[in-house]
């Protein structure tokens, strides 16, 4: 399966095709004044359409206890008038996985909002894509968009990358985006370890707490306490 960012000019990225998307697409409307929260815990492919005054709420969970290839994506059309899209996601990367991610907001609707919001840690020679469009079309006036990505490098061997774009039909529009990656800092590694944390302690505590803010979306408990066993399970190299 194929799916390519919209500006092709940038294909020499490589980042362009994904490969082994799931043929199947989940389908999600939101009805005018309604909303819908997902928590995902195994991403595949998803389209949405969300009415006026609207709210789709998603967070994925890129973490599995086998340490496989995964591919995602995710398109969001916010439709009618003060649509909006919350999109949050985190993802561990090791071995040699390769962890691709594709994720779209078009703003059609009048004062429509969007956030992407996406964490990651990279360790072994894992290789990660994310790309996060925000596309203004024509007639989306007053609409506002904004996408962040943190990802905490473990490795000198992972390739990270990340392709954020922001694309406008409209003048009146307020789109940002940010991309932040890099190591632990070593002065707060040395800090927690003269605490008294190992290496891996120290590791998990700085992941969690990179993680935190999407985590505390998920009100289930049992959930969060699983997905911080498989964070941990990740640093120390289990299955």
């Amino acid at each position: 399966m194929k799916s390519e960012i919209p500006i092709r000019t940038w294909r020499w990225l490589g980042v362009n095709e994904i490969d082994n998307l799931p043929e199947e697409i989940r389908e999600i409307h939101v009805n005018s004044n309604e909303t819908i929260s997902i928590v995902d815990t195994n991403p595949g492919r998803i389209r949405v359409t969300v009415e006026e005054n609207a709210q789709f709420n998603y967070t994925g969970i890129l973490i599995d206890d086998l340490v496989k290839d995964s591919a995602t994506e995710l398109i969001v059309e916010l439709l009618g008038k003060k649509s909006s899209a919350d999109i949050s996601a985190i993802y561990f990367g090791s071995e040699n996985q390769k962890i691709d991610m594709n994720y779209i907001v078009k703003h059609f609707g009048k004062k429509s909002k969007s956030k992407i919001e996406i964490r990651g840690a990279l360790k072994d020679s894992s290789n990660k894509i994310f790309r996060g469009t925000i596309d203004f079309q024509r007639g989306a006036k007053g609409s506002h968009g904004r996408e962040n990505e943190e990802v905490t490098i473990l490795s000198d061997s992972v390739r990270n990358r990340s392709v954020p774009i922001l694309l406008s039909q409209e003048d009146d529009v307020d789109g940002q985006h940010a991309v932040s990656s890099g190591k632990i800092d070593p002065e707060k590694f040395f800090y927690l370890q003269s605490r008294g944390l190992d290496e891996i302690q120290a590791q998990k505590l700085i992941v969690q707490a990179a993680f935190n803010p999407i985590l505390d979306r998920i009100e289930d408990e049992s959930l969060r306490l699983e997905i911080s066993n498989r964070i941990e399970r990740r640093l120390v190299d289990e299955k």
